[in-house]
């Protein structure tokens, strides 16, 4: 502590020393002659220097009392220049701490002296000073003795200027606080005073505990408290009266600068607690009690020298006041926790000092009280824990904010004296105009800072003039720094980033920081559990006036939270009330109001209280919102103020942005008659901080979010904001133009031209619309309760909107756009928001309104679009359930029967498969489930949108769709199928379900192991259990099909057919043994309901339309019908022949093979010919597949039932064709049936596949009844209308019967007991084919075939054989016959035949003439008919024919029985005069009279060789004539007819055609005649014949000559050549 050592052996010591010999001789000299006594006293003194100089171990201490003396002795001279210049070397001495305690108490009497005399004032005033301040030596009286001194230069006389009473005043306060600072060092420890240096005191009224320094603040306190009373002091004796206002000061000044000795010391608490504040509390007591005269006091611009009404003596003194309340301020900051209940009073007091009857000054200094402890968080906390946590306490932290409310508003009610200054009369700056008062923002304060003004005036000794607006703009920063503080204590350090978010101004930053979820964080300057904390702010050191608190016990985040939630309980109302006012009366701040009151509403919401929260957002709804517009959802919010309607002249104080109706509501309220509502710029920024807030502050606002959106809607609408893509609003120029025209209306008429241009609105509703999309974005950062809470209040919303719309008034859209937009934002946790939002929107999708339904169904597909979009960063949570849930709102449409709903539907799932088909996953079936919901009352237009959709997923997207939706797409494809708008979707869609089946052929593989543990149910599948899971698909596929097969409609039908068999075809050899039993299952219930439907249809032409032309095969339903039956039965068949190895060893067989041959019977007998020959196509495709079959394996039972039933269908179907037409029936014309060429030829050729497995067990009855069913086959005349396709060229069916009974012809030849069975058959064959060219003669030609083949077998059916013969050549006519070279006709056929047989019977019969009885008995007929009837009689085969008797019967060996020779020489005797019977017949030619004439030749000569040359005896007994061909009168015959000739010979003419016929064929028989008579034996010919026929010989010669026998001249010339042999005798004998 000391400047110099002890010792003065020390360089600076002994300098200090030398200095100190040099003042000494100086005062020395100047004491000289006036002081001796001083001379020698300082002689000595320089002495005694002298030598502790020259001794390094002599002490400064020990002759410093010496060197004291001259100084003292000379500061008692009276001379001035002596005594200042002792002062100065005592000031030297005390600067260098070369004073002890002694010394000391000899300076202070020696200036204390000084002091009562005047001397030198600001010189002592120096030296106490230097005293107090270099050294602790002063204490007890000697410091009282230096205070008392310094403390009367402080009052001004006659003899004291200013400038030393405010030194002294300086003095004072520095030796005060150098008093309390050594107390407070001892208190702490870190001085300690010798108890050498104290002396005890005369008058001390201190404890006796308190230790020295203590104890002299504490007697300095006491006294200042004394003589700021009034009365006179205990230990500064001498002092009984200072100045009031510097008592308060010093008091000021201890309780500002040490606190801390208060809260150590208890003895200095009780001094401030029993004393200072009653001091305080008696001297307020005129500022209580004193009202002001005028209400004019209070007004801004008014005199403030009224004359009060009270007592001169109780008007309050400005000084004292503003000095008092500095006090309270520093008592309320430092002391509150010592000294709550005096506090309270202080507080109630300076409420009060904010009545309307106070002077302003007054109420200006309580403000600036006010705004100190505003910003100061832990000090409004004390106030609320301390007074209104309390039960029975003062509400004090609520009477504060209330009156700063009642302040505000209390401001403007004086309207009777300041009127409204319009728009000229308004300065440009910021301060608030209302009600006709206009009050400037005069003075601003940066955030957590109170600069006072008029508190700080202490050197005023009157009351200042306040500035106009001082008042309301402390009050205001009070008000804000009341919220900021509320907000800290909530907030903490969060509140000041968030703060730096709004004052950026950029609502676009850091957006997810500024609203994350601080409900579910603790801020870290809150986590206090391990730390120890003072009421008094210090580090909590435990001495003896500490106050320390105990650790935070376990429950202190509750009560920290109680302390906040009655932080807003108390302050909500006044802070609501007066900021509405203030945000009402803004001009320039309203920015800055509305967003403290956006604070307020974010700790209100965050703390949980609702009421505060509740009226924050109803006031920043209310400022967005015009006036007199009445909005019902703000009425149900708590208000602190009743909101006075303005009057009806414009507000000229905003510009006018933009003028607009108002949103229409179900009630309108009372008095609400506006047609236009003008939005002004007021009302913007208003909406643009409602926005920040419900943007920023989203996670607090909870159940707010009602009125906060309805007031949005409401502006929305005002604005002509429109939803667009996303939920978003935006302004139209559209709108802006209708704005402009209803500005230039006479609503705006009485506007002062402060419109904003268009292009302007446009920009600031654009900005509006931007931030208004930034709310609902920035949800996505909303916790889940605080996100059900706004999505509640959306629907809500949209909910009265849609009530609105059921009256069909235009509803607003605002709700479901936004519900969309929220939708977007929160993508992430799409499981919270995904239900609520869909599930409203699908009520909206339902409203009878169709702007309201456009939306909602914009909305869900915007959401599901976005949803399969959106990109999750972690693929665990795309899991099976999500993708099911964001389908289902979109499946639920199909519910919805508007078909604007449903097109929209279908356009989104369209897009969906296009860009998201591949991430459909779990949600394939409900997609498939919204294509296919497909009903009657859609239109075609919906109908092909959505088959596009399943077309996309049949052709692309089936390995997307899952194993497990297939049945799905199937069941779609069959409804697209099914649907009766479009035929060309269902053509479309049956190919699908072949796309569908090729799929599932070429994924086979893949199917089955992904249906490996598919458990799935088919009820529509049969035997379904029995399945694989691949195989299930498969019948499902063949089940839609099936289904398709008897659809109404035959294009669907043929489609589906063809489809189904194809399918069959292409991949049954996937099916298993149980799935091929439960495909028949499928296919025979198809062909039965084929079969009813046929029945069923109607034979009326189809009408369709003027335009269609449709072929007369399909014009009616059961012609179309008949293709379907063609189609089903023939891919029935198909599968039987392809697969009928497989199907034998599937279920019983045995009954699906009489099943389809019963089907194939039916429909082979339907009255149609495309029906009837595709049955027996189809009979004979699995015939030929049962004949592959029964080859590659043993016969069997199987095999023997299987050939059994086709042999008996087979044998139903020929037998049937026999059955008569049905009769009409109603009066109906019955269409005559007949079946086609190619049916009857089909049915026989189907035979022989048959037989060759039947053959073993083939029965002479089997053979009877294939006769008889092929003669009926044969006797039915085919159609000839038939389109057959066999043209003409094609064999008769005969020709294949006849194939069918060789086949048996040859089992007959092993079989003989079948021979007979067979000639019957082919007899009665032959006779049902006699009106078929040609077909009579193959079949009889069959028949001889088989009886050459065994003639001796076939003796009884040789008679029929011939009578067959016979018949036939009877049955045929000439006309019949064909001239073609290279094929005979049919008559010589069965000429040939009969010769055949005859060639190999006669032999037969001659050597068994008994049992050929019945044969010789036929022969003749057939011989007689053969020979003479036409067209076989007279032919070449005739003249065959009698060579064959000549040869077998007149010649043969043994001999024919004579009874039996005489018919057929009487038949050949008939034949050589036949030609004569065939004269008269004019139109025979050439050929066949040359024919004739041969035949009659042959006959002639037969029994000319057999009359003369062979031996007759063997006739004898029969017939005795010797000539039995009677020649003579032949030859008069033949001389006729060439006389004839002859005798005509004058006629120029030609002779008839018969007529040289004739003549030729008698010039041959005489030329044959000639030739025999001369080749027989002499005895043979009569004479008289030999004159007959030489008299012949003349007439020929005169036949020459003629002209006639020109053309037969050949013959002629052969007959006279003849007579050559005979112009000669014969020789004698």
């Amino acid at each position: 502590m000391a400047f110099v050592s002890a010792v003065t052996g020390d360089d600076s010591t002994r300098k200090f020393m030398e200095v100190l010999q040099n003042d000494f001789k100086t005062l020395s000299l100047e004491t000289k002659k006036k002081y001796p006594q001083i001379r020698e006293a300082c002689d000595e003194a320089i002495e005694k220097l002298s030598l502790a100089s020259n001794n390094p171990q002599a002490s400064l201490y020990g002759v410093v009392n010496q060197i004291l003396y001259p100084l003292v002795q000379g500061c008692e001279s009276k001379d001035l220049k002596i005594i200042k210049f002792c002062l100065g070397t005592i000031q030297r001495l005390i600067a260098q701490q070369g004073i002890d305690a002694k010394g000391a108490r000899h300076v202070v009497d020696c200036l204390f002296n000084l002091g009562q005399a005047g001397v030198l004032e600001l010189k002592l005033l120096q030296t106490a000073a230097l005293l107090m301040t270099t050294s602790d030596l002063v204490h007890g009286d000697t410091l009282a003795r230096t205070m008392v001194m310094c403390m009367r230069m402080v009052s001004t006389t006659e003899t004291r200027d200013v400038s030393t009473s405010h030194a002294a005043s300086a003095t004072v306060r520095q030796l005060v606080a150098l008093v309390f600072e050594r107390a407070l060092a001892e208190a702490e420890g870190t001085l300690k005073v010798n108890p050498a240096d104290i002396r005890p005191q005369n008058n001390s009224k201190a404890p006796k505990d308190l230790k020295p320094c203590a104890v002299d603040a504490y007697l300095i306190l006491q006294d200042i408290i004394q003589l700021i009373n009034g009365d006179s002091a205990h230990w500064l004796v001498g002092i009984s009266d200072v100045p009031k206002t510097f008592g308060l000061e010093l008091l000021d000044t201890v309780l500002t600068d040490f606190s801390p000795i208060f809260f150590k010391i208890s003895e200095f608490r009780f001094l401030l607690k029993e004393h200072v504040c009653a001091l305080i509390i008696r001297l307020f007591s005129p500022n209580v009690k004193y009202r002001a005269a005028f209400t004019a006091l209070h007004i801004p611009g008014a005199s403030t020298g009224a004359a009060p009404t009270s007592p001169a003596g109780e008007r309050p003194h400005f000084p004292v006041t503003m000095r008092l309340l500095r006090l309270v301020s520093i008592i309320i900051h430092k002391y509150h926790d010592l000294l709550v209940t005096e506090c309270e009073i202080f507080l109630s007091l300076t409420i009060k000092f904010l009545d309307p009857d106070k002077p302003l000054w007054q109420r200006a200094l309580a403000l600036e009280v006010l705004h100190k402890m505003s910003i100061q968080p832990d000090l409004l906390k004390a106030f609320c824990s301390c007074y209104d946590m309390k039960p029975h306490a003062t509400n004090i932290f609520q009477d504060i904010v209330n009156a700063l409310g009642a302040y505000v508003q209390s401001l403007f009610v004086a309207t009777q004296v300041n009127t409204p200054l319009g728009v000229s009369g308004i300065p440009q700056q910021s301060g608030f105009y209302w009600k006709g008062v206009w009050l400037p923002l005069c003075v601003t304060f940066d955030p957590g800072t109170a600069k006072s003004v008029y508190i700080e005036m202490l050197d005023r000794t009157e009351a200042p003039t306040i500035q106009d607006g001082y008042g309301i703009s402390v009050a205001y920063a009070c008000l804000m720094e009341v919220i900021r503080s509320i907000a800290i204590t909530v907030e903490g350090n969060e509140y000041f980033r968030l703060q730096e978010l709004y004052e950026d101004g950029n609502c676009d930053r850091d957006e997810k920081e500024a609203n994350k979820n601080i409900n579910n964080q603790k801020e870290s300057d809150q986590k206090t559990d391990n730390k120890e904390i003072t009421n008094n702010g210090h580090n909590g050191e435990a001495d003896q006036n500490s106050n320390v608190v105990d650790k935070i016990d376990a429950d202190a985040e509750d009560k920290e939270r109680q302390l906040q939630l009655q932080l807003l309980k108390s302050s909500w109302c006044g802070l609501v009330w007066g900021l509405s006012v203030l945000a009402e009366a803004s001009i320039g701040e309203l920015e800055n109001i509305l967003r403290a009151i956006q604070t307020l509403a974010r700790v209100s919401g965050k703390v949980g209280h609702a009421v505060g929260r509740d009226a924050c957002i109803s006031a920043l709804c209310r400022a967005a919102l015009p006036a007199q517009y009445c909005v019902p959802a703000l009425g149900a919010l708590p208000c602190p103020w009743r909101r006075e309607v303005p009057a009806p002249e414009p507000d000229c104080r905003h510009q006018v942005v933009w003028v607009g109706t108002p949103l229409p509501t179900a009630q309108p309220p009372v008095g609400q008659q506006q047609s236009f509502v003008m939005v002004t710029s007021r009302h913007v920024t208003a909406m643009k901080a409602l926005l920040c807030a419900a943007q920023r502050d989203g996670d607090t606002i909870q159940q707010a979010w009602l009125p906060v959106l309805t007031t949005l809607q409401h502006l929305v609408w005002i604005l002509g904001l429109k939803p667009s893509t996303g939920g978003s609003m935006k302004a139209s120029r559209a709108s802006a133009d209708a704005n402009a025209v209803m500005s230039t209306s006479a609503v705006m008429a009485d506007l002062p031209g402060q419109q904003v241009p268009v292009a302007e609105s446009l920009g600031v509703m654009s900005a509006l619309s931007a931030m208004l999309s930034r709310v609902f974005e920035s949800s996505k950062n909303l916790d889940d309760v605080a996100l059900h809470h706004l999505i509640d209040a959306l629907c809500k919303l949209s909910n009265e909107a849609m009530e609105l719309a059921y009256s069909n008034r235009e509803p607003s859209l605002f709700a479901v756009a936004k519900l969309l937009e929220t939708g977007l934002a929160n993508m992430h946790r799409i499981e919270v928001t995904w239900r609520p939002i869909t599930n409203h929107l699908l009520e909206v999708c339902q409203h009878p309104h169709i702007r309201m339904r456009e939306w909602g169904v914009e909305a869900i597909t915007y959401l599901v679009q976005a949803a399969f979009q959106y990109h999750h960063n972690n693929p665990v949570h795309v899991t099976e359930a999500r993708e099911r849930l964001l389908l289902e709102p979109l499946a639920e449409l199909c519910s919805v029967r508007h078909c604007d709903v449903r097109a929209r539907q279908l356009e989104c799932a369209a897009r969906l498969l296009h860009s998201r088909g591949d991430q459909l996953g779990a949600a394939w079936p409900l997609m498939m489930e919204i294509i296919s919901a497909i009903s009657a009352h859609h239109s075609e237009q919906l109908i092909r949108s959505a088959f596009q959709c399943a077309q996309v997923v049949a052709g692309d997207l089936l390995g997307c769709a899952g194993p497990r939706c297939l049945r799905r797409v199937l069941t779609t494809a069959a409804a697209f199928a099914q649907q009766t708008k479009e035929l060309n979707i269902s053509l479309t869609a049956v190919g699908l379900m072949w796309n569908i089946s090729d799929y599932l052929y070429h994924n086979r593989d893949k199917l089955v192991a992904a249906l490996a543990n598919d458990t799935a149910v088919c009820p529509e599948v049969p035997n379904h259990a029995e399945l694989p899971p691949l195989d299930k698909l498969w019948m499902c596929l063949y089940i839609r099909l099936s289904e398709l097969c008897t659809e109404p409609r035959a294009p669907v039908r043929r489609a589906a057919s063809q489809t189904l068999f194809s399918c069959i075809g292409a991949h049954g050899t996937l099916l298993s043994k149980p799935a091929w039993r439960t495909l028949l299952a499928v296919l025979f219930p198809m062909l039965d309901q084929v079969q009813k439907q046929s029945n069923i249809a109607s034979s009326e032409k189809v009408d369709t339309g003027e335009h269609i032309l449709i072929h007369h095969t399909r014009n009616t339903a059961q012609k179309q019908w008949a293709e379907t039956q063609v189609l089903t039965l023939s891919g029935v068949s198909r599968v039987f022949h392809s697969r009928f190895q497989l199907l034998t060893t599937v279920g019983d067989f045995s009954r699906s093979w009489a099943a389809l041959l019963d089907y194939i019977t039916d429909f082979a007998l339907r009255r149609s010919h495309e029906v009837s020959v595709a049955a027996l196509k189809s009979f004979q495709e699995v015939v030929s597949a049962a004949g592959r079959a029964a080859e590659a394996t043993e016969g069997g039972v199987l095999q023997r039932r299987v050939w059994a039933s086709a042999w008996t269908a087979w044998t139903n179907i020929a037998s049937a064709l026999s059955e008569p037409q049905p009769l009409p029936e109603d009066g109906k014309a019955v269409e005559m049936y007949a079946p086609s060429l190619n049916f009857l030829t089909t049915l026989v050729q189907i035979f022989p596949l048959i037989f060759q497995h039947i053959r073993p067990t083939f029965t002479p009855a089997d053979v009877q009844k294939l006769g008889e069913c092929l003669s009926n086959i044969c006797s039915v005349e085919p159609s000839a209308s038939a389109l057959d396709g066999l043209g003409t060229t094609c064999a008769p069916v005969s020709l294949h019967a006849l194939h069918c009974l060789d086949t048996v012809h040859k089992e007959a030849l092993v079989r003989h007991e079948l021979l007979s069975a067979m000639f019957g058959a082919l007899t009665g064959l032959a006779r049902a084919c006699a009106d078929q060219p040609g077909a009579t003669a193959r079949c009889l030609a069959a028949a001889a075939a088989l009886y050459r083949a065994a003639p001796a077998l076939c003796v009884d059916v040789l008679p029929q054989l011939l009578q067959a013969l016979h018949s036939a050549v009877k049955k045929c006519t000439v006309d019949k016959r064909r001239r073609s070279n290279d094929q005979p006709d049919e008559p010589t056929q069965i000429a040939s035949l009969l010769l055949q047989i005859l060639g190999t019977g006669l032999p037969l019969a001659r050597e068994r003439p008994d049992v050929y009885k019945d044969f010789w008995e036929t022969l003749p007929s057939v011989l007689e008919t053969f020979m003479f009837d036409p067209p076989v009689g007279g032919t070449s085969h005739a003249r065959e024919l009698v060579v064959l008797i000549r040869d077998e019967v007149l010649r043969g060996s043994p001999r024919v029985p004579s009874i039996h020779v005489q018919k057929v020489l009487a038949l050949v005797r008939a034949g050589s005069l036949h030609v004569h019977q065939q004269q008269n017949n004019a139109t025979q030619n050439e050929q066949e009279l040359r024919e004739r004439e041969e035949f009659a030749r042959t006959c002639f000569e037969t029994l000319l060789q057999f009359s003369m040359l062979e031996d007759m005896d063997s006739f004898a007994g029969v017939n005795n004539e010797s000539d039995p061909l009677a020649i003579v009168a032949l030859l008069d015959r033949f001389q006729e007819v060439i006389s004839r000739y002859t005798r005509d010979d004058d006629n120029a003419e030609p002779l008839p055609r018969h007529q040289l016929s004739e003549l030729s064929f008698v010039l041959k028989a005489i030329a044959t005649l000639t030739e025999s008579m001369k080749k027989a034996a002499p005895g043979k010919v009569d004479a008289t014949a030999w004159h007959k026929l030489i008299g012949v010989y003349p007439s020929l010669v005169a036949l020459a000559s003629c002209a006639h026998t020109c053309c037969a001249g050949a013959a002629l010339r052969e007959a006279l050549l003849q007579f050559g042999a005979l112009l000669r005798a014969p020789a004698p004998p």
